[in-house]
């Protein structure tokens, strides 16, 4: 999960919240119970132990019980309430607004994350691609950023729903995404890359016909020896030739 906080203290509290918090009525009980159970230790190490005094059930459990059980109560709202907030947080930080997609920082990490070779190995292989809308400042000065917005709210759509469980997506910003898909075969990018590459129609009030976006990408092959960075380069790249080519189409990396 993408922390969000000041440094090492803030991630140290973000962690202590995660630990502390209940995130059900059952977890409260039993967090609960577990705060009252020490406090009654610590009551009773205090009675007997400093203060001498043998303890009393009577005179010592209810009387503790009574009044530490509405803080404990409040603690926990209030720890739930701080979980939630740090949760949408985390959500606004690595999300994309518009598109709802992980925004640049997110994709980039959790790609960076499965694809790195580690001591052992385990990196996963698969297609890196980056796709970028085709005359997309022509389609904002046209018809206006509301339009344009709607085109890149219908390509998020066009790419969710042509990828697998597991595949990852994301917007990089402006009108550039890159999608990850782990352990694919070339034969089977090429069918997706074609797939995303179709026409997207837009309606917009007042004309006879849609507003049509196109895809051009650039795909590169990722092994786990290549830094992910020259992974991008590469498909950045690819996609700078598919520009030049014609644009909606996806170049391969060769």
């Amino acid at each position: 999960m993408l922390g969000v906080g000041g440094g090492s203290k803030g991630a140290g509290m973000n962690g202590l919240v995660d630990l502390v918090a209940p995130r059900s009525w059952l977890g409260a009980l039993a967090k609960g119970g577990t705060f009252m159970g020490l406090i009654h230790l610590l009551n009773y190490l205090v009675t007997v132990g400093i203060r001498g005094v043998p303890y009393s059930a009577e005179a010592d459990f209810m009387p503790t019980t009574v009044i530490a059980l509405p803080f404990i109560a409040i603690i926990m709202a209030v720890l739930r309430h701080q979980q939630t907030l740090q949760e949408k947080l985390t959500h606004l930080a690595s999300t994309d607004m518009l598109t709802g997609l992980p925004n640049r920082r997110a994709f980039l990490a959790r790609t960076t994350e499965v694809t790195r070779q580690g001591p052992n190995g385990g990196g996963q292989t698969g297609a890196l691609m980056l796709l970028d809308a085709d005359h997309f400042k022509k389609i904002n000065d046209t018809y206006g950023h509301a339009v344009g917005d709607r085109c890149l709210a219908a390509i998020s759509a066009r790419l969710r729903d042509n990828l697998r469980p597991g595949d990852l997506v994301g917007r990089l910003g402006g009108e550039e995404f890159s999608i990850f898909l782990p352990g694919i075969s070339v034969a089977q990018a090429l069918v997706i890359g074609d797939r995303l590459c179709q026409a997207i129609g837009i309606a917009q009030e007042g004309l006879d016909r849609e507003i049509e976006v196109t895809l051009s990408i650039g795909a590169v092959f990722c092994d786990t020896q290549t830094p992910f960075d020259k992974l991008m380069a590469k498909a950045d790249a690819a996609l700078y030739r598919a520009k030049a080519e014609g644009r909606a189409r996806m170049v391969l990396w060769a």
